[in-house]
């Protein structure tokens, strides 16, 4: 987590789920909006965003937009910030905060009031950007999350993307391409698009799934069986820290450390994992973790 120009990165789901769950929120909250950046896009990302902000892309960028939004529409909320959403989620999974969660946003016309607007960083038109698994992974968590928090049913009442409007403010209900205001988020939207039936069939499923188990799987079915499985950790039995990766491979990114007898919640594994014979786990929130006996052990509560 990192704290700049008033803004917060989240550089897991944890962090941001931490936060979240603290926060009091005065105004009614009954709508989530999804949209798409367009611009920037995924090019902008790897070039001018590397370019000018090096490792800090995501609070740079945020700051950006802020600037944008103070010179364009001039609408502060109550900490003197200008951007029009709530939350960003980038390219590589990690979110920042935007408006304050008492603001209205400056999203959907006609659809603002009691909304919460959440921008993904990219443009996923056809053929245009397509999304990382990590992105994909906080898009699902971010629904989700917010729809815990203000005790929302994720379907088409609740979650409705920018192309379901017209300019004007006038709900369609669906993506009309002649119609529609813009194809917000993208007619490939998550390899799904941006359709109510894409929607319905596929982001929300993903949505509640994710309500129920805490992660995301793309084919993962909610287990209705009874009694309640066991739950498994992986317990670092070992005397030293243990690196928490982003992904299954030796060297990949490392977001966090296990420390001697904690323990993460257990997913799937062991698993092959790139750089090394030496399989992982995967373990809650998409994290993955040494599988060897030398270090961890499996147990179940």
């Amino acid at each position: 987590m990192k704290k700049q120009y008033g803004f917060i990165r989240f550089d897991n789901i944890d962090e941001f789920e931490t936060w979240l769950n603290k926060q009091n929120v005065k105004r009614k909250v009954n709508r989530l909006q999804v949209h798409n950046m367009y611009l920037p896009d995924y090019n902008t990302w790897n070039t001018t965003d590397k370019r000018v902000y090096g490792d800090n892309r995501e609070l740079g960028r945020t700051k950006s937009l802020d600037d944008y939004g103070k010179n364009t529409w001039n609408y502060p909320d109550d900490n003197n910030h200008y951007i029009a959403q709530h939350f960003n989620v980038f390219p590589n999974g990690k979110i920042t905060t935007g408006r304050d969660l008492d603001s209205t946003p400056i999203g959907i016309k006609g659809w603002n009031t009691n909304a919460i607007c959440v921008e993904i960083y990219g443009n996923f038109d056809y053929k245009q950007d397509k999304m990382t698994d990590e992105q994909k992974r906080s898009v699902i968590a971010i629904y989700a999350l917010l729809c815990k928090k203000f005790k929302l049913t994720p379907n088409a009442d609740t979650i409705r993307p920018h192309c379901w409007f017209t300019a004007s403010g006038e709900y369609l209900g669906d993506y009309i391409s002649s119609k529609s205001a813009k194809s917000c988020p993208g007619t490939n939207f998550m390899d799904i698009g941006n359709t109510k039936s894409a929607f319905i069939n596929k982001f929300y499923p993903l949505i509640k799934n994710y309500m129920k188990n805490e992660s995301y799987e793309e084919n993962e079915k909610p287990n209705n069986s009874s009694p309640k499985p066991t739950k498994k950790l992986v317990k670092n039995i070992s005397k030293e820290s243990l690196n928490i990766r982003s992904s299954p491979d030796w060297y990949g990114e490392i977001i966090d450390t296990l420390n001697p007898g904690d323990s993460l919640t257990y997913v799937a594994g062991p698993l092959d994992a790139k750089g090394d014979p030496t399989k992982m786990y995967k373990c809650k929130n998409n994290v993955y973790i040494t599988a060897s006996s030398k270090y961890t052990k499996i147990i179940e509560i």
